[in-house]
């Protein structure tokens, strides 16, 4: 249940977000109202003085044009690389690519074959937290400091393969700044439960903390409304040395043979990865926190070992390949016979993208390949 688990995950976000748009249309009416009224006294000011000079004065005595309200849009589900630009140089300085269906997100104009380069290249810069710099004649020219950008998606396995099999996405980088992951189903298992979980002593917890963290007001730069200025924090002397002990270990098995020379690509970034989450997870457990603890290293290196696993599973394997994914979902209906199988019994039972000799045959011998299926020598009697 993809979408109502995400539901329940970024409520926080959606709730912030609502507020934030209630606040922000209560001062709508009130800065149309002051942007007109200096709109109006700038006129006057300009016609009323003579001479350059006078006019100059005028327009500083006058004061700069009123700034508006701030847009709170937090999370967008498949924007532009542009239109997100545009949204960070107007709006809230952080935002969500966030989505229960990423599909939409992937099919989008962003990522048409013509634009995925600019947008995986412009999202991984946002990824490296540089600054944004566009030169446009339509749209001038600007630099913004101070952004940031989440990516969060939520796709059908068969969808998978437009992201981790994409070899232009995987030789830029986008991907190993991405962490992956794919939960077996639980279709089969979910058991009806009259209990409400909004109502748990964990969600509770949960939502609260996140509120917690999403009121408090933003860290600015001083005389800027969007433009974010953190303050640093940094690892004491114990999480520093696990860091490095897990930034070491890790980069050996990048080796050419070793286990994580497949994915070196996100490997070589899995000890930043780790350090984000620790700096994160320790601003969760006190949002005033000044370090970043040895514990906290530590789950942020667990989480990210996780993703390293899923990876070696979903890069280059199933995802680029349907047939492999028929192969898979064969397997695992053969698996609950609990007996051996045979080609007719699969033409007529197995699963339904299978019913057909040609494409079961070729399935079939996939799995013999792998070892996965084995030959009986000789026949057996099955089902009579």
């Amino acid at each position: 249940r993809k979408t109502a688990t995400d539901t329940v995950a970024l409520a926080p976000i959606n709730k912030r977000q609502k507020d934030l748009y209630i606040e922000y249309s209560s001062y709508i009416d009130d800065y149309e109202a002051e942007i007109s009224a200096w709109k109006k006294a700038k006129e006057e000011a300009l016609s009323k003085h003579k001479g350059r000079d006078e006019k100059k004065k005028a327009l500083i005595d006058l004061g700069p044009e009123p700034k508006g309200p701030i847009t709170p849009i937090l999370t967008v589900e498949e924007p532009t690389y542009e239109g997100l630009v545009k949204s960070l140089a107007v709006g809230w300085p952080s935002i969500g690519i966030f989505s229960d269906e990423g599909g939409r997100f992937l099919g989008g104009h962003g990522m048409q074959q013509e634009n995925q380069l600019k947008t995986a290249a412009g999202l991984s810069k946002l990824w490296d937290g540089s600054p944004i710099t566009r030169i446009r004649v339509g749209d001038g020219s600007f630099v913004l400091y101070g952004r940031r950008v989440s990516l969060h998606l939520m796709i059908q396995p068969a969808v998978s393969c437009l992201l981790f099999g994409n070899p232009l996405l995987a030789s830029q980088g986008f991907l190993s700044r991405l962490l992956p992951a794919r939960p077996e189903s639980t279709i089969g298992g979910r058991e009806y439960k009259g209990v409400s979980i909004n109502e748990t002593l964990e969600l509770k917890k949960y939502f609260g903390t996140m509120m917690q963290i999403l009121e408090t007001p933003l860290p600015l730069a001083e005389g800027t409304q969007n433009e974010l200025e953190p303050r640093k924090i940094s690892m004491n002397a114990k999480a520093k040395n696990r860091w490095i002990s897990f930034h070491n270990h890790i980069e050996k098995l990048c080796r050419e043979g070793r286990e994580l020379f497949p994915i070196r690509g996100l490997a070589t970034k899995a000890a930043e990865h780790a350090a984000r989450i620790a700096g994160t997870l320790s601003l969760v457990e006190n949002i005033n926190a000044v370090e970043i603890n040895d514990s906290n290293i530590e789950a942020g290196t667990t989480i990210v070992q996780f993703h390293l696993n899923e990876a070696l599973r979903l890069f280059n394997s199933s995802a680029d390949n349907p047939d492999l994914i028929l192969a898979e979902q064969l397997l695992a209906w053969a698996r609950l016979q609990g007996e051996p199988v045979y080609p007719r019994k699969i033409y007529q039972f197995g699963p339904n993208a299978i019913r057909e000799k040609a494409t079961a045959m070729r399935i079939i011998h996939i799995l013999v390949d792998h070892g996965w299926f084995r030959p009986i020598i000789g026949g057996a009697e099955i089902d009579g």
